[in-house]
């Protein structure tokens, strides 16, 4: 069964009860991961296991093809369901995911298998294999618009109570991070802060409470690479704890997009500052004379080129047992040198 439109999140509130096999990809890895967590809580119910649970990897998968489908078939200790939570960015798991399936679709094992896929395209077999099977599913998870962020934004912040003073609405959108998880985790942070306090939010609270966000080590490391400080990017990605080379990959994607449409409005006749200040999603404030500056140094040749490094480094990265943080500090040295 194929998953699709308003039928997510149907099913992510309510999954089918004769679904126990499923399958989330995408590029949106926030969205797959959040789903994985619900369809989880979900398949565990009331059970109190501790071991209800079991969470592998394709590496450890590809070690141990029997290992998935032996995890499926075990009993819970203590008579509950048996969930496992596979976790893939490669093909190298296919293999012993398809037998699973299979074991599942022949009542063979009576557990709830729900994997991570990665980026896979719409015709993978194990898309393909998920979408047929009788108890399974698969859903795509994509890239929110700038709109969409923002509906999810405001009405989270909505069921929160908080409320917001003249401009601080904006530049509350503007500072959250793209990925979902993270802000989610502000927007929370937002609320603790706003409850009890008596008046909207404003400006100067925002600030205060969401600077760690946007001065993160991350958003230090893309910047710094763009504008060709290789040594401060490398620096920043190394104070990062349990750094995600895929991540950190995409985070300098997103930095380079953005140079991008400035560059094309540049280039059409406005100035780099009136070119940062139509991009969309906004520039955060604090950071609007940097990309403007940097707007000025990228120039299309350039970006091409830094699109090459940073999607081969991604192919690396997605490698079973590839050492992603290696990966990412060396793209961002080349993409800093292209403009040094």
């Amino acid at each position: 069964m194929k998953i699709t439109g308003a039928g997510i999140r149907r099913f992510l509130d309510k999954p089918d009860k004769d679904v126990r096999a499923v399958l989330l990809y995408g590029p949106n890895e926030s969205f797959v991961h959040e789903a994985a967590q619900r369809l989880a809580a979900h398949a565990l119910g009331k059970s109190d296991d501790p071991y209800a649970i079991t969470k592998l990897g394709e590496d450890e998968i590809k070690r141990d093809g029997a290992r998935l489908a032996d995890a499926l078939a075990a009993q819970s200790l203590l008579g509950g369901p048996t969930i496992v939570w596979a976790r893939i960015a490669g093909k190298a798991a296919d293999e012993a995911i398809l037998d699973a399936l299979a074991g599942i679709e022949r009542s063979e094992a009576s557990g709830t298998l729900i994997v991570e896929g990665g980026e896979l395209g719409s015709t993978a077999a194990l898309v393909k294999a998920f979408a047929d099977a009788k108890h399974g599913a698969v859903i795509a998870f994509y890239e929110e618009t700038e709109a969409e962020r923002a509906q999810f934004a405001r009405t989270l912040a909505k069921e929160l109570g908080i409320g917001f003073d003249r401009d601080a609405e904006e530049a509350f959108l503007a500072a959250l991070p793209a990925d979902r998880g993270l802000a989610r985790q502000e927007i929370d942070k937002l609320a603790l802060y706003a409850h009890g306090l008596g008046r909207p939010i404003n400006t100067a609270d925002l600030d205060a409470l969401m600077a760690s966000e946007a001065e993160s080590a991350l958003d230090a490391a893309s910047l710094a690479a763009a504008q060709g400080r290789a040594a401060q990017a490398v620096e920043s990605l190394a104070r990062i704890d349990a750094l995600s080379g895929v991540s950190a990959l995409r985070a300098l994607l997103r930095r380079l997009h953005q140079l991008r449409d400035a560059r094309a409005l540049i280039d059409s006749g406005m100035s780099a500052s009136d070119a940062v200040g139509k991009l969309r999603p906004p520039v955060f404030w604090k950071e609007r004379d940097a990309v403007a500056a940097q707007a000025r140094l990228w120039t299309a040749k350039k970006l091409n080129a830094a699109y090459d490094v940073l999607w081969a480094a991604e192919l690396r990265a997605k490698t079973a047992g590839a050492p992603q943080e290696l990966i990412a500090a060396d793209a961002y040295r080349n993409v800093a040198k292209l403009v040094a």
